[in-house]
């Protein structure tokens, strides 16, 4: 990265930073996820930056410095906010906060911030509130964010025979290997049919046997994602209203 350069992005989030500034961490579509310094944009409470340094807000931007903690410059909204409200607030705020525990600074990864801008929109337009509605579009987004990061198991093959899954038999997942065939009494062991189906599934509203599918899917991201961000436990997964 240069030590100046436009950039195109949204705030992941943002923090108190000495007296009158802010610590925020950007998602951009140039190089991935930047820490930046906005300074003294807490020292008016009228601040027009300090507005538009909100979460789900397409942002224009200049970022200086010669070291990682770049200083924020020039900034304008380049698009209209997404409006976000209830559930699908807190799914936002979830994937905010996974991306910034997943993401190394500074690395572009493209395909994953088109996949988060066009997530944001698809809360903003699922019609009812409740999770079930929302999953789909979490577990879309978390497959793309472990596929990009390299961590998205093979759903067509046995880790450890190398056969293809067989959709009467069943397997387990061992995040560093992928799925390896067990019994049907192991905790956690998840029928063939369903990952051939998760394999071929690029929608997972549209699914057959989409509520057992889900449960699958959510299953294998949270023991995957574990790899990425840790153990420690996600703070907006305590806003959740069934």
């Amino acid at each position: 990265m240069q030590s100046k350069e436009s950039l195109t992005g949204f705030v992941l989030h943002r923090r108190p930073y000495q007296e009158t500034s802010m610590l925020l961490d950007f998602f951009t579509l140039e190089y991935g996820r930047v820490s930046a310094v906005a300074k003294g944009v807490r020292g008016s409470a009228k601040s027009d930056r300090k507005s538009l340094l909100q979460p789900f807000q397409l942002l224009e931007f200049v970022l200086s410095g010669r070291s990682n903690l770049k200083n924020l410059g020039r900034l304008e909204a380049a698009k209209q906010p997404i409006p976000l409200k209830q559930n699908a607030l807190y799914c936002g705020l979830y994937i905010n906060e996974v991306l910034v525990r997943a993401l190394p600074e500074t690395e572009p990864v493209e395909g994953l911030f088109n996949q988060y801008s066009d997530t944001l929109h698809d809360l903003s337009n699922v019609t009812s509130q409740a999770l079930p509605n929302l999953e789909s579009t979490l577990r879309n987004f978390e497959f793309v964010l472990l596929q990009e990061m390299g961590y998205l198991p093979d759903f067509t093959c046995d880790a450890e025979s190398s056969d293809p899954i067989d959709p009467g038999k069943y397997y387990f997942l061992d995040p560093q290997l992928g799925f390896c065939a067990t019994h049907e009494n192991m905790k956690n062991a998840i029928l063939g049919k369903y990952l051939l189906g998760l394999a071929n599934q690029s929608d997972f509203s549209e699914a057959k046997d989409q509520k057992e599918l889900m449960r699958v899917a959510k299953q294998i991201c949270r023991l995957s994602l574990i790899q990425i961000i840790g153990n420690k436990p996600i703070k907006a997964r305590e806003f959740f209203v069934n």
